[in-house]
């Protein structure tokens, strides 16, 4: 019987910590994205022009939402980018004209202009998510140590 006791006390040891690699992963993962976004805003804000763009398409998405898909050109060459978010009403009509940031040095960096700065989201989500992080850590530390369950 010891044996057995044994092997289920390392089998649970063994879930437990996958338990807690897997939510840290996807903080991770996250955490990525939010800097990603983070950095593409900052870059057009810092190295960024504006031009005029507009809605070529709408996007439908699962559950019934659109995304705008935005044109615009510079220097004789159009480029394209979908909007980062959907919604139902569409935010755009279709042919709207709209204010586009792009940067100067790879217009592929581009954005919709908005009135607050565009890293400022993604900066936000950057700090809730590495307080996240932090909050996992302790939770999953403690829960291991005390052998509870974690989820």
């Amino acid at each position: 019987m010891k044996k057995v006791e044994k092997a289920f006390t390392a089998f649970d040891k063994l879930y437990r910590g996958c338990v807690w690699l897997l939510v840290n992963f996807f903080v991770l993962i996250f955490l990525c994205w939010t800097l990603y976004q983070g950095f593409v805003g900052f870059r057009a804000e810092t190295n960024g022009e504006t031009t005029e763009g507009h809605v070529s398409r709408l996007e439908q998405r699962d559950g019934g939402t659109f995304r705008a898909v935005i044109e615009f050109e510079v220097d004789g060459e159009t480029y394209s980018f979908n909007d980062t978010s959907s919604s139902y009403p569409p935010r755009f009509d279709l042919g709207e004209n709209v204010t586009v940031r792009y940067d100067r040095t790879n217009p592929n960096f581009a954005q919709i202009d908005s009135v607050l700065p565009l890293w400022l989201f993604p900066a936000c989500g950057v700090g809730g998510l590495i307080v996240s992080f932090i909050v996992v850590n302790i939770w999953g530390v403690r829960a291991w140590k005390r052998g509870e369950e974690m989820l």
